[in-house]
């Protein structure tokens, strides 16, 4: 996960009002803006329900950690995904090797053929 430090100095002007808290420093951004944020981001909004313990449980832990809980959500689901990932690549990688150990010690048309006859059967 990336952190991005913020400049302590510009966090308390946005967090005093100095950069604007009134209407006409608010702008709604079009869909097309957003759609190309999302783009350039390579992000796309999802919903999902979640067991209000959980969420109060992952925001407790962010605030320990003084992060916030979506992207902090964002990176555990991403670590997850890629450990997952190469795990199945890892087991696939197994079978393949236990396959091919299996071809290399009987003639080549006889296993294609096990395999063939295997295959239609069931």
């Amino acid at each position: 996960m990336t952190t991005h430090t913020l400049d302590p100095k510009i966090t308390a002007k946005w967090e005093n009002g100095e950069y604007g808290r009134s209407d006409e420093h608010v702008v709604v951004a079009s869909e097309a803006l957003h759609n190309q944020l999302d783009e350039a981001l390579a992000m796309k909004l999802v919903s999902i329900r979640l067991p209000i313990p959980l969420i109060d449980s992952l925001k407790a832990i962010a605030s320990f950690h003084e992060i916030a809980y979506q992207p902090m959500i964002r990176d555990l689901l991403t670590r997850f995904a890629r450990s997952e990932v190469q795990q199945i690549v890892s087991e696939l990688d197994a079978k393949m090797r236990a396959a091919q150990r299996t071809d290399e010690s009987s003639p080549p048309v006889d296993s294609f053929m096990e395999r063939t006859r295997a295959a239609a059967c069931g």
